[in-house]
């Protein structure tokens, strides 16, 4: 079977199940894309999203350029910004849970959050240093458990695709790990209709210490 045929006969599996999935899972999302939405997303002001950073201490955290050297904090820089703008407001709503990170975006307005987003969108992305081959759950996935290759949504280079699909390339090898670990437990629920949490209910230990070592093998910043 080639690529773009297990493509396409994934999806329409992957959208079958989501069709059919519990109502606990496939409840509307807090949540809501719309052509507004991505209007204000797209309106962000980077200079006045340094401003929103210094004025609440995003550099504390994440670094002065959106580049975190805490293991269980993600770098931000160069980030989906569309995908940036919905963890915020998934904070603010208390669809995601982390008290500073609450506490922070409670104080947010939209606009706020739109310029924040720009700011660290524009900035120079944490890199993989790629010292591993791509594993096959990467590069191929597993049609036998319904899931679609990484690549497939994360893009050829880890870097996010679309509005909900983050970049992973360069994050923390703790941070990622962990993630997929919430997600797999059900004790984080902001991805909208389960994808996530199907996808790494799915993974063996050994699956996600693999795509972990591929996507987060950092380099140093200069």
């Amino acid at each position: 079977m080639t690529m773009k045929k297990a493509f396409r006969t994934g999806l329409g599996i992957c959208m079958g199940v989501g069709l059919t999935m519990s109502a606990a899972v496939a409840e509307e999302p807090a949540f809501k894309w719309s052509w507004q939405v991505l209007t204000l997303i797209k309106s962000g002001d980077k200079a006045k999203g340094a401003e929103v950073a210094d004025e609440h201490r995003c550099h504390k955290c994440h670094g002065d350029a959106g580049i975190s050297d805490e293991a269980d904090t993600p770098s931000i820089a160069g980030q989906v910004p569309a995908y940036q703008f919905k963890q915020l407001m998934d904070y603010k709503n208390g669809s995601r849970s982390e008290r500073q990170m609450e506490k922070i975006a409670k104080k947010l307005t939209p606009e706020n959050m739109a310029d924040l987003v720009a700011f660290y969108s524009s900035q120079p992305a944490a890199q993989s240093a790629a010292m591993t081959d791509a594993p096959a759950m990467v590069t191929r996935g597993d049609m036998s458990r319904l899931l679609l290759p990484c690549e497939v949504c994360h893009g050829k280079k880890g870097e996010g695709l679309g509005y909900e699909v983050p970049a992973l390339s360069g994050q923390m090898p703790e941070y990622l790990a962990a993630t997929l670990a919430e997600f797999k437990e059900g004790e984080r629920e902001n991805d909208h209709y389960g994808r996530m949490r199907y996808i790494a209910r799915q993974l063996s230990d050994d699956e996600i210490k693999a795509v972990v070592a591929y996507y987060a093998a950092k380099v140093p910043q200069e």
